[in-house]
């Protein structure tokens, strides 16, 4: 299997050492001299300079800075073959307009990773079982230092990621809110959120880029007890109701290579990625719904 990927930065370079423990041949393209000398020393078959230069593949990986994923995906679209790109891959109704446009409903995936958390998949299984009860509220929490939001913002780089987990544990990502609360560092940057939404469930959401201390998790709460995931780094999830507690275990793959084995197997005929681009854009509509809420508003022609 011949993989593209465009892009071999942060992110990238681990999306190539699982491409390759996949036993996919990868060929990179980047516009950075040091990070195609990165790719070459880490295993790429093939190092390319520009996105035009890269031979034909089977399918593509695109990990680019946020701004340039819409720009980068439709010019690979030309090209008629699957995409996986990495979040937030629709800052606007305007690029889901011209992605759809082009044909990205077809050929495009979104690299949403809490899509394949067992974690999260874990508490979709106890929600649905019933096991806690009719579930009243998802609690997400996401802290964290970040140095580079990669061109865009807090909701961007990690509010997205609390919307995908609400969206995978509910089915739905809840349409009414009721208050976001924002924080700005001194380049009114926004740095911080805190949002409540939806009804019976609710949502709360605490999502910061600028917190001392590294830690996210999620949990839900049912009218008979709750379950929690503390830390994405967890061996389990932990139920607690009337009878105690109890440690349910979980796969600690990592969700990055569960989501590109999933890529891989469909380049190879298997079943169809989580998250196309319909549902990429329901996460997006969400976050631009939640930012319009807080006084941050998108200037762009409507989109239905």
């Amino acid at each position: 299997m011949k993989i593209g990927l465009v892009g071999h930065g942060a992110w990238g370079q681990y999306i190539l050492r699982d491409l390759l423990s996949l036993k996919a041949e990868v060929l990179v393209a980047d516009i950075s001299d040091e990070s195609r000398k990165k790719a070459k020393e880490n295993g790429a078959a093939g190092i390319f300079p520009t996105i035009d230069s890269i031979p034909p593949c089977d399918g593509y990986v695109v990990a680019v800075p946020i701004p340039q994923l819409t720009p980068v995906s439709s010019v690979l679209l030309k090209r008629k073959k699957p995409l996986f790109c990495e979040k937030t891959l629709l800052l606007s109704g305007n690029d889901f307009q011209l992605l759809k446009d082009l044909g990205g409903e077809e050929f495009i995936f979104a690299m949403h990773k809490w899509h394949y958390h067992p974690g999260i998949e874990a508490l979709r299984i106890v929600a649905e079982s019933m096991r806690i009860g009719e579930i009243q509220q998802v609690s997400t929490f996401r802290h964290h230092w970040v140095k580079d939001f990669h061109g865009g913002d807090v909701f961007w780089t990690q509010g997205v990621h609390d919307l995908t987990i609400v969206k995978h544990i509910l089915g739905y990502i809840p349409e009414k809110i009721s208050t976001v609360k924002i924080v700005r560092n001194r380049d009114d940057l926004p740095v911080g959120f805190n949002a409540m939404i939806g009804d019976i469930p609710f949502v709360s959401l605490s999502v910061s880029g600028a917190h001392c201390y590294k830690k996210s998790g999620v949990t839900i709460h049912g009218d008979k007890g709750s379950a929690g995931l503390h830390d994405s780094y967890d061996d389990h999830i932990l139920i607690k109701d009337i009878n105690g507690d109890e440690k349910i275990p979980i796969d600690t793959t990592f969700p990055l290579f569960l989501e590109l084995k999933e890529f891989v197997e469909y380049l190879n005929g298997g079943s169809t990625p989580k998250c196309g681009l319909k549902e990429a854009w329901e996460v997006t509509r969400s976050l631009i719904n939640i930012r319009k809420e807080a006084g941050i508003v998108t200037k762009e022609k409507a989109i239905v």
